[in-house]
């Protein structure tokens, strides 16, 4: 699996066409899935990223394809997308890990000034492009892979505009043989996946649910008043970590505010959710905030 990301309009599809072309040939030999927006019909640029709920709902439209496409002897999947959050990464990783695949990131690494340039030229010819207001918004909310993350691991950049053609041909020799599988011409982590106990979430023990899910909700509530005052007062997006959803409100949140959004969630949860994880009250603890703060 390879995840490709990088801020809109940066150059990923040109890399994703090059990367599918060197792995096609007869010395790779492999066979290849791109997953995209398109192929989860999640409709045009702006449609697919206008809002937080549509966002969402292509976040998990690409995850599901990929997940659907991705098995140990399968084809090599590469996802042609922004995926500019890394919890979104950490899901990416978990679905690879889950089917013993082979996992890899290709950072296509492109200045603002650049990514603005190049979607004004693919307006101009007529090509589907991204509203100027969604993609400063897109580029300012992006968070850059990391290799020393694990989901973000291992890590091949490009840089369409500085990239001389030899170096380019150098990565993308690097990749194709971590998709081979050749460990010794790339990192240690080429090796293939094991599912494992930190991609696994055990159900709340029954005897202690109401008192585990207060204190899940309650790091949620704590990191949203710790955010806000680092930020001097209003915070406009809130990061709970790897494998959690953003939270994007764009007023204050108080706490008197959220302990009443605590007890409504905690009266009903405990009624309804069965057999529910830490980290799944926590991801819909932040989904009811969101509601929340749109509606």
């Amino acid at each position: 699996m390879v995840v490709v990301c990088g801020k809109p309009s940066s150059g990923k599809t040109r890399t994703v066409d090059k990367l599918r072309e060197r792995l096609g040939r007869d010395d790779v030999g492999a066979d290849v899935v791109v997953v995209d927006e398109a192929s989860v019909n999640a409709g045009k640029r702006d449609e697919a990223y206008e809002n937080a709920t549509k966002e969402k709902m292509t976040r998990g439209g690409l995850r599901s394809a990929c997940d659907r496409s991705l098995h140990r002897s399968g084809p090599c999947v590469i996802l042609d997308s922004l995926n500019a959050i890394k919890g979104f990464r950490y899901e990416l990783w978990c679905v690879a890990r889950a089917a013993a695949s082979r996992y890899a990131v290709v950072y296509v690494e492109t200045s603002d000034e650049n990514v603005k340039a190049w979607n004004e030229e693919r307006r101009a010819r007529g090509e589907d492009s991204y509203d100027d207001a969604i993609l400063e918004d897109l580029c300012f909310r992006f968070e850059h892979p990391i290799a020393s993350n694990r989901w973000d691991s291992p890590l091949f950049t490009f840089r369409p505009a500085t990239d001389t053609p030899g170096h380019e041909e150098d990565i993308l020799d690097a990749v194709c043989a971590h998709v081979r599988g050749d460990a010794s011409s790339t990192k240690p982590s080429a090796r293939t996946l094991t599912p494992n106990k930190a991609t696994q979430n055990a159900p709340l023990s029954e005897t202690n649910m109401r008192y585990e899910m207060d204190r899940a909700t309650q790091e949620v509530v704590d990191a949203i008043m710790e955010a806000q005052r680092n930020a001097g007062g209003s915070c406009s997006a809130y990061s709970f970590g790897p494998d959690m959803p953003p939270l994007r409100c764009s007023r204050v949140l108080t706490l008197a505010e959220l302990r009443r959004r605590k007890r409504d969630f905690l009266q009903l949860a405990s009624k309804s959710l069965n057999k529910p994880t830490r980290e799944g009250v926590k991801k819909l603890f932040i989904e009811c905030l969101q509601e929340a703060s749109e509606g």
